[in-house]
């Protein structure tokens, strides 16, 4: 990409954004705070263990299971939240996961005994999962497909942000409320919750929702808030009512169903993705088992990808290089080891040598700060340099991050490490965060869903986020435990395991960046297991414009 390319693309970006619409702000503000929401959940774990066993004088195997309980509530949610977000609405789900995290918070808050305090993790992980979905499926569907990849973009950044904050807000209570600040911890999620309630109870419901659940009658009145929402910026639609700049767009993306140059959005989760395939077929935007599809009346195409609509016997034996690639990726970005160095990022600083609880929280944050810069680089570049490098890059980072963790618990033995010892785990759980921040987080979900058909792809997608969720819990349920054999020893699987998944990402995972996909099918039934993988043009990294995806329409990886 010449500096030519990349100086127009930030100019036409910088131009984007400054003209979005202000009603197109105020929904992506509202919705957005829920990635915020999202990843303080998630990471505020890390600095509430320490003061949770202090209070409930918790075992390792406890401990373990206040983190792994938090991800079966996230199967329980991945596996319904697209059925429920269909049903009654993404608005509507958005004000219901958000008053489940509210409860969640007043179950943790208040938590007097242990088991009250797995079932406020259960009740966090199922509202983590739905809002996952609802959110982003708001965002895709409120937002007109010019603004659509910043937006959507801006909620993964957000995912990263709330981790960040979770560790800073963790941090500051411990200093200040060292018995009982857990609960100031967990309760804190509670108001980012009542902040997302509110702003979401003046923004409409989803246009397309509507129109598929209420006719066209709704969706007029729909439009009409949107206009009242932003009268400060409008145009004349072609039947004369006035809206804002970008919800004409909607008005038509609704009535006629989005052109063919409009993008799938599809979340799951942990990322989201773009889909660029411009078929004459029905546009079909699909969040896990959630669809939602727009089609145009007057054409009826039937194609091999419309007619597989279910994982048939069939379809899984014709797509099964696509199931393994995509379940492989989805357990091997746990099976790295990332969620136990966020979750017991105090307690491996512990180990290392930093004696202070505030030394370890302190260390704690810069994880959460190197995350989310990681993550804002990984969203930049994925279309300059192609998903199969940045994800071969992170996880390269990943293996040699585990390697010198594993090295340096060896070599310390039971005694006290070095200062160099020191030096080189801390630099090692820094990298373990930022290679996954470049590489599985943002891409795992990006690459499965390139993999797949667009019929199929939200039942891949919701597939392979389960599995996600409990292959994270059984991480979690065995990293304490796995120490008792050794303390290098839950790092020395996780090196072995990431070893194996860079070998196999080289040698079975083509780069699906601009390619459909009936072409990496294609490509996988040739080359699968015995390709040349020299001459293969799957492996290659995009080189000039014309490869090259704008960044703006499909900055769509993530957290």
């Amino acid at each position: 990409m010449t500096n030519f390319d990349s100086k127009r693309n930030q100019e036409v970006a910088s131009l984007l954004m400054s003209s979005i619409p202000p009603f197109v702000i105020k929904a992506t503000f509202a919705a957005s705070v829920g990635g915020i929401l999202f990843g303080y959940d998630m990471g505020v774990t890390s600095t509430a263990l320490p003061q949770l066993k202090t209070s409930f004088g918790l075992s390792r195997n406890q401990l373990e299971m206040v983190v792994s309980f938090l991800y079966i509530g996230c199967c329980v949610g991945a596996t319904a939240g697209g059925f429920l977000c269909d049903k009654y609405g993404r608005k509507r789900m958005i004000l219901v996961t958000d008053s489940i995290f509210v409860l969640a918070a007043l179950v943790l808050y208040t938590a007097w005994a242990f088991e009250i305090v797995l079932i406020g993790r259960i009740l966090v992980g199922f509202a983590v999962a739905v809002s996952g979905i609802a959110d982003v499926a708001y965002l895709h569907e409120i937002s007109p497909k010019e603004y659509r990849g910043a937006i959507v973009s801006c909620n993964e950044a957000c995912i990263s942000l709330g981790f960040m904050l979770s560790y800073l807000i963790g941090y500051a209570i411990s200093v200040h409320v060292p018995q009982d600040g857990w609960r100031l911890m967990f309760g804190i999620g509670s108001i980012i919750a009542i902040l997302q309630f509110v702003a979401m109870l003046f923004m409409p419901e989803s246009p397309i929702w509507l129109k598929q659940h209420h006719g066209n009658n709704q969706v007029t009145t729909t439009r009409s808030r949107c206009t009242r929402s932003s009268s400060s910026s409008t145009s004349t639609s072609g039947g004369g009512t006035n809206m804002p700049m970008g919800m004409t767009d909607i008005g038509r993306a609704v009535r006629s169903g989005n052109d063919s140059q409009d993008h799938t959005i599809e979340h799951s989760g942990h990322g989201l993705v773009a889909d660029q395939e411009h078929d004459n077929g029905p546009v079909v935007a699909q969040y896990s088992s959630l669809n939602v599809e727009h089609s145009e009346p007057q054409l009826i195409i039937k194609s091999e990808e419309a007619e597989e609509t279910s994982f048939t016997l069939q379809t899984l034996s014709k797509y099964y290089r696509q199931v393994i690639i995509s379940l492989f990726l989805s357990v091997m970005q746990n099976f790295c080891g990332h969620p136990n160095v966020l979750n017991f990022a105090p307690e491996i600083f512990a180990q290392i040598g930093f004696a202070s609880e505030t030394d370890q929280l302190i260390s704690t944050t810069f994880v959460g700060v190197v995350k989310f810069l990681t993550v804002c680089y990984a969203i930049n570049k994925v279309e300059v340099y192609g998903r199969r490098y940045l994800l071969l890059q992170g996880m390269t980072i990943i293996a040699t991050s585990l390697l010198m963790l594993f090295l340096v618990y060896v070599i310390g033995g039971d005694g006290e490490i070095s200062r160099g010892g020191k030096f080189c785990a801390t630099l090692a759980v820094f990298g373990i965060a930022a290679g996954y921040s470049l590489s599985f987080g943002p891409l795992v979900w990006l690459i499965v869903s390139e993999l797949f058909p667009s019929s199929i792809r939200g039942r891949a997608l919701g597939g392979s986020t389960i599995c996600s969720y409990a292959s994270a819990s059984v991480v979690s349920y065995t990293f304490l435990t796995g120490q008792l054999i050794g303390m290098y020893f839950p790092f020395a699987i996780y090196c072995l395991l990431t070893t194996i998944a860079i070998y196999f990402s080289f040698r079975y995972i083509p780069d699906t960046a601009g390619k459909s996909a009936s072409d990496i099918h294609s490509e996988l039934e040739e080359f699968w297991g015995f390709a040349n993988h020299a001459a293969s043009s799957r492996y290659r990294r995009p080189h000039s414009s014309a490869e090259v995806v704008h960044v703006v329409t499909l900055n769509h990886t993530i957290t």
